[in-house]
């Protein structure tokens, strides 16, 4: 794990973190008061947008008479020969993207799971991973480590865990343009990836509520699809998991 100033042991860093004290009741604080959520999580581009109503100023030109009706050419009809013709396709339709349900796990899973953070099973190595500007990860052991630190109610470690899980989510399963919470009450939902942007600036310099906040959010996200299936088995060497 490397640090943008220095070097540092990964039990040194975490024994820092954990010196941190609250400012705040923590036991009396709700992360998610005033937090919005998608009814479904689905990717931006599959949102539904409604047309603008364009209403035309009245005319003063007199209606066009209409010519008089003429015979349409006779059609003929179809030779059974010919291959059926597709219909075209429905421009209401949404993408087949749209289909694709949200699919996440939680921090346990990848702690428990660092055949997969290396790329051994799923073919897709997910390191090295970055928290903030301050602490990146370069071995699924480092990862691992920090994933078993307890939080002890540290805000900071707190945010940390649940946005490494949601970072490895965003690689590995591709969610990252999937709207899933307004967490700055303007009304607009923020997709996965500006949710982990902003938790990257909480877990630099964010107050306690903040990061309370972002890893409240960031947690419901990675339990959000846990019941789906994996598109690969994630058994580690011969360790079965779901």
């Amino acid at each position: 794990m490397r640090n943008s100033s220095f070097t540092v042991a990964v039990t040194s860093l975490f024994l820092l973190l954990g010196c941190e004290q609250s400012s705040f009741d923590q036991a009396s604080f709700d992360p998610l008061r005033g937090v919005k959520f998608a009814v479904v999580a689905t990717p931006e581009p599959c949102l539904p947008t409604s047309p603008p109503t364009i209403v035309a100023p009245p005319s003063t030109e007199p209606p066009p008479t209409e010519p008089p009706p003429t015979e349409p050419p006779p059609t003929e009809p179809p030779d059974p020969t010919d291959p059926p013709t597709e219909p075209p396709p429905d421009p209401t339709d949404p993408p087949d993207e749209c289909d694709v349900p949200l699919l996440t796990r939680t921090q346990g899973f990848w702690k428990n799971h660092t055949c997969v953070i290396d790329g051994v099973v799923g073919g897709l190595s997910l390191l090295p991973v970055s928290l903030g500007a301050t602490v990146t990860f370069d071995s699924s052991a480092e990862v691992q480590a920090y994933f078993q630190t307890p939080p002890k109610g540290d805000p900071q470690i707190i945010l940390g865990h649940q946005l490494l899980a949601a970072k490895f989510n965003a690689k590995a399963f591709g969610i990252g343009n999937y709207v899933f919470a307004d967490v700055d009450a303007d009304g607009d939902l923020e997709t996965v990836d500006e949710l982990l942007a902003l938790g990257d600036v909480a877990f630099d310099e964010g107050d306690d509520e903040r990061r309370l906040v972002l890893g409240a959010v960031l947690d419901e996200l990675n339990n959000a699809g846990d019941g789906e299936s994996l598109p690969f088995n994630p058994a580690c060497g011969g360790k079965g998991g779901k």
